[in-house]
């Protein structure tokens, strides 16, 4: 696969993992240069899993979005409507599900891209970054626990 290629310096991102097919004998390469990024999942899908999954056109309406992670060096999110996870572009922000079908919706990515990646690539063989804003992060900072006042005694209370 052509992802080896890569240098081991690279988070992998749906532009580098959905490759077109190799051509076949006698046939031209095919061309996905100017597919966006997002839609790529689709075409890959298509020829690796045999699947006829249409790109969405609409986007769902009033979803908050869903935040990319770096995931042992991928860039991928999960869908919160069936929890399938799939490899994404930071650089085309939007998540569609070629699991369940949905509509677009959109995906939340770091304002710096590149200090997120330096993260997680300073982590060595385990290469995983959360956004802090993220609910599901697991290693955001627990908040700070404020201390209870003391609790004076009730005077019309008899005390033992």
């Amino acid at each position: 696969m052509a992802v080896s290629a890569l240098p081991a310096d690279a988070i992998v991102q749906a532009e580098t993992y959905y490759l077109p097919p190799p051509p076949r004998r006698g046939q031209p390469a095919q061309d996905w240069s100017q597919v966006p990024g997002a839609e790529l999942v689709y075409r890959w899908a298509e020829y690796r899993l045999s699947r006829r999954v249409s790109v969405p056109t609409a986007s769902v309406p009033d979803h908050p979005g869903l935040y990319a992670r770096i995931d042992d060096g991928r860039w991928l999110a999960e869908c919160d409507a069936c929890r399938a996870a799939w490899i994404v572009s930071v650089l085309d922000p939007r998540f569609g599900c070629v699991e369940c079908k949905r509509d677009w919706v959109p995906l939340i990515v770091p304002t710096d891209i590149p200090a997120a990646e330096a993260e997680a690539l300073a982590q060595g063989l385990s290469r995983f970054w959360w956004h802090p804003d993220d609910p599901r992060n697991p290693y955001a900072p627990e908040p700070p626990i404020e201390p209870e006042p003391p609790v004076e005694p009730d005077p019309e209370v008899p005390q033992p």
